[in-house]
């Protein structure tokens, strides 16, 4: 009978963590082009930018300490934790490519493919994960690729790989709250 109650107290109290409600205190914009620079936040003029010293950057896949995870540089001035720099992140769980033009069997087919992560390790000032009403949800991105072929031949046999190439995307990076 005391594991039954044990295991229901715990049930209920993991349904009261489990209902809390967030609320989002930032949520910014962004876009950015092929060497994963941020070029513009929130719709801004990217020839003229509103942190021009520092727009940040995305990294879609990297490797950091051995593990491959995402990661994103907010300017500070935004005021997401870690004065922005948010690496590592989770890696991006993308979803399947949507060709835009082509079918990936040629080269110059454009893709487009969105993705989403999150920074559970980011609760910076406010505390550490546990204890910490501020959580970094994360950041999702939809990023555009050309499929580019290349063919190498050796002893009379060709053979034609394809490597893709970003030229940019556009991203959303959200900061919240536990109620």
């Amino acid at each position: 009978m005391g594991k039954f109650v044990l295991a229901v107290v715990t049930f209920c109290s993991f349904l009261v963590m489990s209902a809390m409600a967030q609320t989002v205190v930032l949520s910014e914009t962004f876009a950015f082009n092929g060497n994963s620079q941020i070029t513009s936040w929130n719709g801004s003029d990217p020839a003229n930018p509103p942190y021009p010293d520092e727009m940040g950057a995305v990294s879609l896949n990297s490797s950091f300490g051995g593990g491959y995870g995402s990661a994103i540089d907010v300017p500070f001035q935004l005021g997401f934790l870690n004065n922005g720099y948010l690496s590592p992140c989770n890696p991006i769980a993308f979803g399947p490519k949507t060709w835009t033009v082509g079918n990936g069997t040629h080269s110059g087919d454009v893709y487009t493919v969105s993705g989403s992560t999150t920074c559970p390790y980011f609760t910076g000032e406010y505390g550490n994960y546990d204890n910490s009403n501020n959580r970094l949800d994360g950041f999702s991105v939809t990023a555009t690729y050309v499929h580019n072929g290349h063919t190498s031949c050796r002893y009379g046999r060709c053979v034609t790989y394809y490597i893709d190439v970003l030229k940019g995307g556009t991203g959303v990076v959200t900061d919240s709250t536990i109620n």
